[in-house]
């Protein structure tokens, strides 16, 4: 497995509310994490570098990824003086069997690039941090010899033409020329950013994976 991830903050602001996680377990599985803080700026993100702080301390203690994530709910709700809500992409793959687990709370929806076209997963919780009834929907799919996994925070849609988003997504992705994921991540973000429409942190994380 190979990952890139490209990041750009939103004008105006000294940090991206953005954060991200790559954590491999004794497993064989790695679990990649994107957190969106909610606005921008420090506050965002110390916001979403607590969730995913939270997030490889229970993981590595052994934590289910589900009870990890209610957990880190649970804690963001019961925040006795300012609430603090985030989204959480969480991708887990098994590099023995190819199957990735996604665990989409409140984030944007991810694309999967394969031989014949792209294909996009989608999430619907709330963000984390704003019920204590959190939703959890995992979904499952499998990645072949090849394929490429790519993961994006909200702003990285919002900077595209409103109803138009997920598609030119979609056909960015898929006429992407060959190269490192890096590359391919670097080569889309400075794309999009070529619409002229971002108003937030972007990141991008793309992972691919190969047979030895």
């Amino acid at each position: 497995m190979l990952c890139g991830i490209s990041k750009v903050t939103k004008a105006g602001e000294l940090v991206s509310g953005d954060s991200y996680s790559l954590l491999q377990k004794d497993t064989g599985t790695i679990v990649m994490s994107l957190a969106d803080g909610m606005g921008s700026g420090l506050g965002a993100c110390q916001e979403s570098e607590k969730v995913i702080g939270l997030l490889e301390q229970f993981l590595e203690a052994g934590f289910s990824k589900e009870t990890a994530i209610r957990m880190i709910n649970s804690s963001l709700v019961l925040q006795p003086d300012t609430r603090i809500f985030s989204t959480m992409d969480l991708a887990a793959i098994d590099l023995y069997t190819g199957v990735c687990e996604f665990l989409k709370i409140g984030s944007a929806a991810s694309f999967l690039k394969k031989e014949h076209g792209v294909e996009c997963i989608h999430g619907y919780s709330l963000p984390a941090g704003v019920s204590g009834q959190l939703s959890l929907d995992p979904f499952r799919i499998r990645m072949y010899d090849g394929n490429l996994l790519f993961m994006v925070t909200d702003g990285v849609l919002g900077a595209l033409p409103v109803g138009e988003e997920e598609q030119i997504l979609k056909d960015l992705i898929g006429n992407l020329p060959a190269g490192t994921p890096a590359e391919m991540a670097e080569r889309l973000l400075e794309q999009v950013e070529a619409y002229g429409g971002g108003t937030d942190d972007m990141t991008v994380l793309v992972v691919g994976i190969w047979k030895r």
